[in-house]
């Protein structure tokens, strides 16, 4: 069994080593359940963290991740703003 779900939170305290801030985030999550003869025998919980992280301003991935590479940008070119994947456009 699954489920996916999302809470809202203040960012009142220190959260990864972010100094609290007070926006309101969004916390995503998966939940699994490995059930045997109707009863739960297991639970994973899954947190998107680097999506909280990105909300609050700090980017886990360096510009390493998914988001940027997506959306064109190479993380080695030191903030030039030049796309990787399309090759063409300004930032």
């Amino acid at each position: 069994m699954a489920a996916f779900g999302r809470q809202e939170a203040t960012h009142s305290g220190e959260f990864m080593g972010i100094a609290p801030t007070g926006k309101r985030v969004e916390i995503r999550y998966m939940d699994f359940w490995k059930v045997v003869d109707g009863k739960i025998q297991d639970n994973w919980v899954m947190v998107d963290f680097p999506y909280v992280m990105r909300q609050l301003g700090v980017d886990p991935f360096q510009g390493l991740g998914w988001d940027d590479y997506g959306a064109g940008h190479d993380p080695a070119d030191n903030g030039s703003g030049t796309p990787k994947l399309d090759g063409g456009g300004e930032r």
